[in-house]
């Protein structure tokens, strides 16, 4: 009986791996592995000011075709040069929204524009 479990266990742990992959060390430097700070699309604005705090700046976008209101939220760097991308500690972010959703979001170079 006891075998018969190991043997279960087993098949299972090994079909449970076989689907992680493992990051390179650089990656894994440079990507700190957090979810509770992570901003994906579909988040609302309220999980967005929780993770992240208050933007450093707002720009309207004017409106999308059913009438849904279109932000950018930028984000400044709190360190230049760091070669670790963990929220806005390195690089300056910009964080769109249509209505109250995250739709998009990128890594702004320094002197570039949204």
């Amino acid at each position: 009986m006891i075998i018969r479990f190991l043997q279960v266990f087993c098949v299972f742990l090994l079909y449970g791996c076989a689907d992680i992959k493992v990051p390179t060390t650089h990656y894994a430097i440079t990507h700190p592995l957090s979810t509770k700070t992570m901003v994906t699309q579909g988040i609302g604005k309220d999980e967005v000011i929780e993770k992240w705090g208050e933007p450093s700046q707002v720009k309207n976008l004017g409106y999308d075709d059913m009438g849904l209101k279109k932000e950018a939220w930028i984000y400044n760097a709190w360190f230049h040069n760091v070669p670790l991308d963990f929220r806005h500690f390195s690089r300056k972010k910009c964080i769109y929204f249509t209505g109250d959703y995250v739709t998009g979001f990128k890594d702004i170079e320094e002197g570039g524009g949204i």
